[in-house]
């Protein structure tokens, strides 16, 4: 006996939609993508109420009428509109939805004129398209202004967003880099506009003067840069287009909670849900850029093993107060280089904290100003070092409680020193501090890690598996890419220096002694 093809209530409210403003069952077929004789199975099952136009258009509409033109409103996309108010129960069909939100759109005066636009299309692994566009954007009920960064492959669709404080060269290289990453390769050509992270000018002749960092990035990655023509935004026809998805589909009618949140709900919307961005049929291709990137990834350029360098760097001295100024807001940095140069590399998303000799003291996200208008940011291990005398038990479980949010996977390393040890943990955890900034976090973690499996509980035992592994201290241990590394973001304050008082208490008695 032959099985019924299945059918959603969803395809079933489609069909008698289609059925009742008189489409035929071919066209009905072709439009819901399923045969022929299940559309005749669908109408002969149906009652006489089922097909009138009136009933179809009212069961699944009518209750989401008022939400829909607030969201037509708004200027969404019929694909975003019925994204949102299935979250909200809708069960109907995307064609009487997208029939209802045409008919308003007309109503709200929102008619997109078509422009004629030069078309072509390029051979898999050839050619990506980048550009910048501004969006303002409400983040914590406050209208901020960000540069999203896209970068497209020509052949498969395939697009990639990233929002940005600025649109400073080594932001651009920065999430270049991310976007190749992304892309797990790179085209054999790049195609950019005239901007001057990318292009200074042309000679009398027409020839590109490129701005060196950026054919220096070019270099590195193995690609061809070109430039559009000047007043030809057509060749990058395709980047401008995904813009457009871009605004409509998500930054339109859309508020976050903090930087991070946009980021993260950008990500999300790039790939990972249903029919969205890279999952959805592309219109002109009429393929998924996703499944089509499967294809095109095996003929990009290999990328490099090492990342091209994507940062400013600067050198400052330190407030003896041990803060530094970064883009208008302090951050403290390890106490023993207070008053001394240190090296701030910064890069799009965070920045690096390097000692004059190049190791890295730390590296830190950027304070989220969306968030906070604190204008300094306190990492309390930065002063551990300085705990010479801790007040009674109360100053060993701070320092203790301290070290172990900044490394939490040694937990078991600082109770057995102390128990080891009892009164002498201060001092313990004090050399601990030195060595996490003398050799980096990951050297220091990997060290303590192995003095618990071989159950040496002493600071000494840690710093002399450090000294076995780099008898000769490295210039610059590898840096970390994303902020997260060797610090904890701490209490984040108003700017009083009262709290850096301690330092001259100690002062003193350093003089006293």
């Amino acid at each position: 006996m032959k099985t019924k093809q299945p059918i959603s209530e969803a395809e079933k409210n489609q069909i008698l939609y289609l059925v009742s403003h008189g489409y035929g069952t071919r066209k009905i077929g072709q439009r819901v993508g399923i045969s022929r004789s299940v559309v005749r199975r669908i109408i002969a099952e149906a009652s006489p109420d089922d097909l009138k136009s009136e009933h179809c258009d009212g069961t699944k509409l009518s209750s989401f009428h008022q939400i829909i033109s607030d969201k037509v409103a708004l200027g969404l996309t019929t694909t975003r509109i019925l994204r949102e108010i299935r979250d909200l129960g809708y069960s109907g069909g995307r064609t009487i939805l997208a029939e209802l939100a045409a008919k308003l759109r007309v109503d709200h005066g929102i008619i997109r004129k078509p422009r004629a636009k030069r078309r072509f299309e390029t051979d898999p692994g050839q050619e990506m398209q980048l550009d910048w566009s501004p969006y303002k954007v409400q983040i914590n009920g406050r209208l901020v202004k960000i540069h999203v960064l896209g970068v497209m492959s020509g052949y498969s669709r395939k697009v990639f967003f990233a929002a940005f404080r600025n649109e400073r060269q080594d932001t651009l290289l920065d999430g270049l880099s991310m976007a190749l990453e992304y892309f797990e390769g790179c085209a054999l050509r790049i195609v950019v506009d005239n901007m001057t992270t990318a292009v200074l000018g042309r000679r009398e002749q027409g020839q590109i003067i490129w701005n060196s960092g950026f054919l220096d990035f070019s270099k590195h990655y193995g690609f061809t840069p070109f430039a559009c023509a000047v007043r030809d935004p057509n060749r990058k026809g395709k980047q401008e287009k995904s813009f457009r998805l871009l605004e409509d589909d998500f930054i339109r009618g859309s508020s976050f909670s903090s930087w991070d949140d946009l980021c993260i709900q950008l990500s999300r919307w790039l790939d990972n849900i249903p029919d969205v961005c890279n999952n959805r049929i592309h219109g002109t291709t009429g393929k998924v850029p996703n499944e089509e990137h499967l294809f095109e990834k095996n003929l990009f350029i290999r990328l490099p093993a090492d990342r091209f360098p994507t940062y400013s760097e600067e050198i400052r001295v330190a407030d003896m107060d041990a803060t530094i100024s970064v883009n208008g807001i302090r951050y403290t940095i390890p106490a023993d280089y207070a008053g001394r140069n240190v090296v701030v590399r910064l890069y799009s998303g965070h920045f690096e904290v390097l000692e004059k000799q190049g190791g890295i003291l730390f590296s830190l996200k950027y304070h989220d100003t969306t968030v906070s208008s604190a204008k300094l940011v306190i990492d309390q291990t930065h002063f551990s070092s300085l705990a010479r005398k801790p007040r009674g038990k109360e100053g060993n479980r701070g320092m203790k409680r301290d070290f172990i949010r900044r490394f939490p996977q040694l937990s078991e390393l600082i109770d057995g020193i102390q128990l080891k040890f009892k009164s002498l943990l201060s001092a313990h955890l004090a050399i601990l501090i030195r060595l996490s900034h003398l050799y980096g976090d990951d050297a220091f973690n990997e060290a303590g890690l192995y003095a618990i499996k071989h159950r040496r509980f002493s600071a000494d035992s840690v710093k002399k598996m450090l000294e076995k592994r780099f008898p000769e201290r490295p210039d610059q241990l590898a840096p970390p890419l994303d902020g997260r590394g060797g610090a904890i973001l701490g209490e984040v304050e108003e700017s009083d220096l009262e709290e850096f008082g301690i330092l001259d208490s100690y002062e003193s008695e350093d003089r006293a002694e």
